[in-house]
């Protein structure tokens, strides 16, 4: 239903699902990332009505996911850019170099509602992920 792009590495599509309507991504080596795009292959609409809230993760200095959410793709806006090397911890290199990227489907009240996608919480995404 997913995919994930990084420059200069191979796309991924196989996110795993944690959840019924949760669905993650691991990017290893992240502190050389810059920029993520995610989008919806094609293959496989939301229902109507619903969308996904796309939130990424990075671990705190304790090891704790930090979830932060960064937008949302629909039926119609399939694709998104995201500029991520600013939000990265400064601790990261000292608990470990994974980056989690968390779509979560959610209702939507109309075509261009952004405020459902934003109150949904990723906590489900796990930090048993991390």
């Amino acid at each position: 239903m997913f995919g994930c792009l990084v420059a200069g590495r191979l796309v991924q599509t196989a996110a795993q699902q944690v959840a019924e309507d949760k669905f993650v991504f691991d990017l290893p080596d992240y502190e050389n990332i810059n920029h993520v795009v995610v989008f919806m292959l094609g293959t496989i609409p939301f229902p109507e009505g619903m969308g996904g809230s796309v939130y990424f993760s990075y671990p705190d200095s304790n090891g704790v996911p930090v979830w932060q959410l960064l937008g949302f793709v629909t039926n119609g806006k399939p694709s998104a850019i995201f500029k991520i090397s600013g939000l990265k911890s400064v601790h990261t290199e000292d608990v470990g170099q994974l980056l989690q990227f968390c779509f979560i489907i959610c209702s939507l009240s109309g075509p261009d509602d952004t405020k459902s996608i934003r109150n949904v919480h990723p906590s489900k995404c796990g930090s048993e992920m991390v």
